[in-house]
Formats: structure tokens, C-alpha cells, sequence
């Protein structure tokens, strides 16, 4: 850390070694604050982006393999500051820049690294310290106000889906998996930033995506499409569909046992060992919640694990709190 809070300094964490490592530093001229400067990954390149000047900002390309970085097309912009607080997405291997401080309709930025080029793709949104990501060929923009924005890079609009669990926040982070969104953090909306974090806001907030109907890009939507997916077999067409993460009503899927392991929002993590018929009940009763339908709770009987002088012992799990399950099928 340097005394003003701004670092040139990159680490790499190894998830397998649980190891962090440094590589070079930024190459920017001046160590640039964390609301002036972007991050994404395309291919097998990190594309930084930095405001370094009222009129423009740099762009670096840092290569996973050689580990080198190399210079790119900077990016000018018409408003000063234009680019000061705002949120990033890759969309179609090309990097969006979103939003930003300045109360004034923002302009949407794209890089394309094939080509080198920035472009102007539309009107963007008055917005410092969102969290941008991407969700079936759109950008979903969290933050603010209880309603998320979604822009598409195709038409160049945006419209805002209203959700009332949304609360007022900026300087959050989000991601989505299984088509909930999770908005991590942050704090009270306000007219500045002040760099720290609410105490009320550091728990995990989850919103079902399919209960919003957010569209899908047009491009997504033919069948050919789907053959990318999680399915494990590409065989038969007429089989295509048993091979979604939908539980399989084969008679095989129920045979044998398994550890599931559930991790909650909060990080704690539960390990139940399981028939797979049992399993099979916690993924149908997990699927279906997720739809919007059936208990908000589900009922797991730990048999032999059970403590203690009981006759049974049964862990009740709310769907709410749920992070994150995996399966672990035992030969």
C-alpha cells in the first residue's frame, strides 16, 4: 500500500495452492486510485484501463502466457471525467465501459482488441460506483436505486427492471450464478464516496433473475445454441435435454450415495451424507424454489451423523441462504 491508497502493485491467487504471487506492476505513469481504473479478461489477456488524464485514459494488455504487457489505443473521450467511477462488462469478447460520476448522460465505451479501436456505443447512465456485469448478451447494471438497469450493446438501450428487494447502494460487487444475482457489500447511496463500507451492508443479497424476465439476447434464443451448455453428452438430439442440470428421472440416478455439500451466504458450509434418491429430492425441491414455487425451507435427515442422545436429528435448510450446493457421487 502506498500512503495516498493507491497501488501499482498486481497479485495473482492460486485457488489449487492457496498461494498469492506478485507479478510486475501496473505500467501506468502514476499509481491510479481504485474508481479511476478497470479490469477484464478476454481471452487469455487482461485489458486495464486507467484514467491518467482529463482527456483521455491508457489502456494496457497484460499476456497470461508471455506475461508481458503491451501498450494499446487509448481511449478520448468528449466529457472530462467522463469515465470516473464507472463499471466494466465483456460482452462478445469486447470490453464495455458504463456509467460513471458526472451528472450529466454518460456515453457507453467499447473496446475491441482484435481491431485495437475504442467506439462510442450509445448513451449511458449517471452512475458512480455501480457494478456492471453480464447476463445473456445484456449488461446488467446494480446500485442506486430498487431497480436494476440493463443495457444492450445491439440496440444501444437500456431500461430498468424494477426489483424491491434492491436496496440504495454503491460501491458494491455482484455476480451471477444459476441465474441469481448476488450484491456483495457496498453502502448507503449517498453524493460522495467516502471508501468504506456500511456495517450494514457487508451481508450477501440474492435476486432470482428468472422472476424478472430479463429477455435474452436474440442470438441466444435458436436451439443450436443450447448444445454449448452444461450438457455432458452431445448424442442423440431427442437426448439433448437429459443432459441439463435438471435431475434425471432415470432409475440409475437414484442408486448409490453422496456428500452434498451446501455453503450458506454467511460462508459456513454444511456436509450431508446422502442416498443420491436423496439428493435427487434436494436438487427438485432446489430447482423448483428457484422457479418461485414450493416451501421456502427445505428438511434434511442426517441419519447416523446425528449427536447426542436423539432419536432423529434433521437440519432445516432456507432457500434465502443458500450460496451455493455440490454434489459429490461416491464410486
Amino acid at each position: 500500500m502506498s500512503n495516498d491508497g493507491a497501488v501499482n502493485t498486481i497479485e495473482v491467487y492460486d485457488p489449487k495452492k492457496d498461494t498469492w504471487e506478485k507479478l510486475d506492476d501496473l505500467p501506468f505513469e502514476r499509481k491510479i486510485p481504485a474508481y479511476k481504473i478497470y479490469a477484464e479478461a478476454i481471452g487469455k489477456k487482461i485489458y486495464v484501463v486507467a484514467y491518467e488524464n482529463s482527456r483521455y485514459a491508457t489502456t494496457y494488455s497484460y499476456d497470461l502466457e508471455t506475461k508481458k504487457w503491451q501498450k494499446k489505443q487509448n481511449l478520448n473521450y468528449e466529457v472530462t471525467g467522463a469515465v470516473t467511477g464507472a463499471s466494466t462488462a465483456v460482452i462478445d469478447n469486447k470490453l464495455y465501459i458504463l456509467g460513471g460520476t458526472h451528472y450529466i448522460p454518460q456515453i457507453v465505451y467499447v473496446y475491441d482488441p482484435e481491431k485495437d479501436t475504442w467506439a462510442e456505443n450509445g448513451k449511458g447512465f449517471t452512475a458512480g460506483y455501480y457494478s456492471a456485469l453480464a447476463y445473456k448478451g445484456k449488461i446488467l447494471m446494480t446500485g442506486g436505486v430498487n431497480r436494476i438497469k440493463v443495457y444492450d450493446p445491439k440496440s444501444q438501450s437500456a431500461t430498468a427492471v424494477k426489483n424491491p428487494k434492491a436496496p440504495y447502494r454503491m460501491a458494491h460487487s455482484s455476480v451471477v450464478i444459476d441465474d441469481t444475482l448476488y450484491v456483495i457489500g457496498g453502502r448507503e447511496e449517498t453524493s460522495s464516496f467516502t471508501g468504506s463500507a456500511a456495517s450494514k451492508f457487508k451481508s450477501v443479497m440474492s435476486i432470482s433473475l428468472k422472476d424478472l424476465n430479463i429477455p435474452s439476447d436474440s442470438e441466444e434464443t435458436p436451439g443450436d445454441k443450447d448444445k454449448g451448455s452444461t450438457t455432458p453428452s452431445e448424442g442423440n438430439s431427442g437426448d439433448k435435454d437429459k443432459g441439463s442440470t435438471t435431475p434425471s428421472e432415470d432409475n440409475s440416478a437414484e442408486d448409490g450415495d453422496a456428500l452434498l455439500v451446501v455453503t450458506m451466504v454467511n460462508g459456513l458450509q454444511k456436509e450431508y451424507q446422502l442416498s443420491m434418491k436423496e439428493v435427487n429430492g434436494f436438487l427438485k425441491w432446489y430447482k423448483q424454489r428457484d422457479a418461485g414455487e414450493g416451501p421456502g425451507f427445505y428438511e434434511i435427515d442426517e441419519h447416523d451423523n446425528n449427536k447426542g442422545p436423539f432419536e432423529s436429528k434433521k437440519d432445516y435448510v432456507v432457500f434465502k441462504n443458500i450460496l451455493m450446493y455440490e454434489v459429490n457421487k461416491y464410486k
